[in-house]
C-alpha cells in the first residue's frame, strides 16, 4: 500500500427511506420508547420518491448536471419545481436507489455479515451488472443470497439488524462478536453504510 494513489472521486447521494424508518438512531430509540408513536406512524408520509429525489434541481447540481448558479432559474420551493429529464448520473457523481445500495452493502463486507434475501439478490445483482462502475468480480460477491427463514431468525434469536426495501424485510446484518458492544449490529450496519458509500464515491 505504499504507493496507494486515488484515481478518482465522485460527489454521490444515496436515497435511503426505510433505513431512516428502520435503523435511524432517533427512531430506533422512539420505537423501544413508544412503539406506537404517531410520530413512527406519520414519518413515512414525508419521505421522497426516488424519482422526486433524483428530480430535485439541488441535487442535480450536485451531481453536475445543471449548474448552481442555474438554480435562479427555478422558483422556490425547489421541491415543487423538478428537473425537466433528470437522470440518475451526472459528470461529478450520481443518486443510487435504496435497493442498489443495499448490494453495496453486501459487496463491501469482507466477513460475509451481510445476507440478503434470494429473490431480491436476484434483483439487486441485475441492477448491478448495468452500473458503469460495477465490474463483474464485484457484483458476483453477492452470491446467491439467502432464505428469509435464515434472516427472520438471525434478527429474532441474534439481535441482527433488519435491512427493509419499501418496507418489505430483505435481508440484514449480523453483529461481528456476541458480547462487544461495539460489534454489535447496529454498528456494524452503520460501519458498512460508511464503507459502502465511500466504495461508491
Amino acid at each position: 500500500m505504499s504507493n496507494a494513489v486515488v484515481k478518482g472521486a465522485g460527489y454521490i447521494l444515496i436515497h435511503t427511506p426505510d433505513m431512516i424508518l428502520h435503523n435511524g438512531t432517533t427512531q430506533t430509540m422512539e420505537r423501544l420508547a413508544n412503539p406506537e408513536s404517531e410520530y413512527l406512524k406519520k414519518l413515512p408520509n414525508h419521505f421522497r420518491s426516488y424519482e422526486d429525489v433524483v428530480s430535485y434541481p439541488p441535487n442535480q447540481a450536485y451531481i453536475g448536471t445543471i449548474k448552481p448558479e442555474d438554480l435562479r432559474g427555478y422558483e422556490m420551493p425547489w421541491y415543487k419545481h423538478a428537473v425537466a429529464g433528470a437522470e440518475r448520473y451526472g459528470k461529478l457523481g450520481e443518486i443510487m436507489p435504496q435497493e442498489e445500495f443495499i448490494g453495496l452493502m453486501k459487496i463491501s463486507d469482507v466477513f460475509d455479515l451481510v445476507k440478503l434475501e434470494k429473490d431480491f439478490t436476484k434483483d439487486v445483482k441485475e441492477k448491478l451488472s448495468k452500473h458503469p462502475l460495477m465490474k463483474e468480480e464485484l457484483v458476483a460477491k453477492l452470491k446467491d443470497g439467502d432464505d428469509l427463514e435464515s434472516i427472520e431468525k438471525a434478527i429474532k434469536e441474534f439481535h441482527a439488524e433488519a435491512l427493509y426495501h419499501n418496507n418489505k424485510l430483505v435481508g440484514c446484518v449480523k453483529r461481528a462478536h456476541d458480547i462487544d458492544p461495539n460489534l454489535n449490529a447496529h454498528i456494524i450496519h452503520e460501519n458498512l453504510i460508511t464503507k459502502a458509500s465511500g466504495l461508491l464515491a
